[in-house]
């Protein structure tokens, strides 16, 4: 039978971005805040001997067991759906700090459209995309949000620069970056001269990766980039990347009203007459049940497991693809990336780098072009990115080039810091076929369905 601990204000599922700023503004206001964490406890001291490709950029060291917990995936609604056995595009946290440790710490606003995408692409194109797609209008704009962009870059110190397409946009700023951009390399200077001869506007990608020392309002402090290349995938042992480690998780902690219980998974949020009451969890070292009551649970667990605890849960209705009906697991939507690689007869030092050390351009983003003769509504952003070239994962090569032996580890060696990538992000828009469901057929680790 499950214990039954004593009540809490707040409670978070999760410790990472979204559970340390709850955690953060809450305690702030005098509330107590528990955050239920399944993973263990880390902090920046954790990550002195980071530099293991293998074992973190390859094998997500820091990142979910897709053998415990992991999401199965179908390519239409009759197929079966088989489960990950290894991450692909998103790479799902784990621990205190979530994937907010291991992220690059591109720290982008949505564009004024994205916030209204249904309304401002109807009054300009019509129904365009036809009924299968599902767009809608976030009920908030990019007005009411700015001020907590703002102080969310506050907060992590962002090193960037101004939008030259934000006029155009909407996109108006209460307040400058509070850094200045990270190094302007040769190779982010190339792809710059490259766009501007092809009429591009390029600004700095606003990073999370501190350009010097830096003081959050909240008085926590970052630390200098040092552009050891290992920032993606991999915690920051300098503490120049922010991260919840490194400011709110902290700031919470000051206020003496903050409590982190690790090893601690959740499978129910319980309710009584149509409120909720807490939830039930798992300690997943003795595999014994707790009750924990609290007067609000905030979840904070990234999309995939807040979703799957509502709908065990009997929380909202599930949508149904067929009828249109319903909220839960609607509208789901990731990105798309693309991208080519140059090479070239001159060094670039490209085994240097940051998780956000780059430069883009909007010219093809959003609606910032005409899509009147498109098959196609949004776009993508066009960037360059000198993330540092790590020996293993980073391995360029031209087309044609040996794959073994003697002649593939001398192109190896001569391409390694030759090579130049251009990429796209782009926009991923809802359809009535992309959505998230309870898996019929597998189950996670503590027996609730994927």
């Amino acid at each position: 039978m499950a214990e039954v601990l004593k009540k809490v204000d707040v409670l978070t599922v999760g410790a990472g971005w979204t559970g340390g700023i709850v955690a953060a503004e809450l305690t702030k206001a005098g509330l107590n805040v528990l955050s239920l964490e399944r993973g263990h406890m880390q902090s920046t001291e954790n990550f002195n001997f980071i530099h293991d490709e293998w074992r973190y950029g390859i094998n997500y060291g820091l990142m979910q067991d897709c053998s415990k917990d992991t999401v199965t995936f179908r390519h239409d609604p009759s197929g079966l759906a088989l489960p990950y056995r290894k991450m692909g595009s998103f790479l799902l946290g784990n621990n205190v700090g979530g994937a907010g440790v291991h992220w690059n710490g591109w720290t982008f606003r949505f564009m004024p459209y994205d916030f209204e995408i249904q309304t401002l692409s109807k009054q300009r194109y019509g129904n365009k995309l036809g009924n299968d797609y599902t767009l809608q209008d976030w009920g908030v704009t990019y007005k009411d949000m700015e001020p907590y962009y703002d102080r969310f870059e506050k907060t992590c110190g962002v090193s960037g620069e101004p939008n030259p397409l934000a006029e155009k946009m909407g996109a108006f700023r209460s307040s400058p970056y509070p850094q200045e951009p990270l190094e302007n390399t040769k190779m982010l200077k190339r792809f710059e001269s490259a766009a501007k001869s092809s009429n591009l506007h390029t600004y700095r990608l606003p990073a999370s990766n501190s350009k010097g020392g830096y003081t959050n309002p909240d008085g926590q402090d970052l630390a200098p980039c040092q552009y050891c290349a290992y920032c993606e995938r991999f915690g920051c042992e300098y503490g120049a990347k922010a991260s919840p480690l490194n400011t709110v998780i902290p700031k919470a902690m000051s206020t003496g009203k903050y409590t982190i219980r690790t090893y601690s998974n959740v499978t129910q949020i319980l309710k009584k007459d149509g409120k909720v009451t807490g939830v039930k969890f798992v300690d997943t070292r003795t595999m014994k049940e707790y009750i924990q009551p609290a007067d609000i649970v905030v979840l904070t667990s990234y999309m995939f497991n807040n979703a799957k605890l509502l709908m065990v849960s009997n929380i909202g209705e599930q949508y149904d693809p067929k009828t249109g009906k319903g909220t839960l697991g609607r509208n789901y939507c990731y990105q798309m990336n693309m991208g080519t690689t140059a090479f070239f007869d001159e060094q670039f030092n490209t085994f240097m780098g940051s998780g956000a050390l780059g430069t883009t351009s909007d010219d093809f983003n959003g609606d910032n072009f005409d899509h009147s003769k498109e098959k196609f509504l949004h776009g993508a952003m066009i960037y360059s990115v000198q993330l540092g070239t790590r020996p293993i994962q980073s391995a360029p090569l031209p087309a044609g080039a040996p794959t073994w032996g003697a002649e593939f580890k001398k192109a190896l060696n001569y391409n390694f810091t030759r090579a130049i990538t251009v990429a796209g992000q782009g926009a991923s828009l809802p359809h009535k076929n992309n959505y998230l469901s309870l898996d019929p057929t597998y189950k996670d680790a503590f027996g609730m369905p994927l």
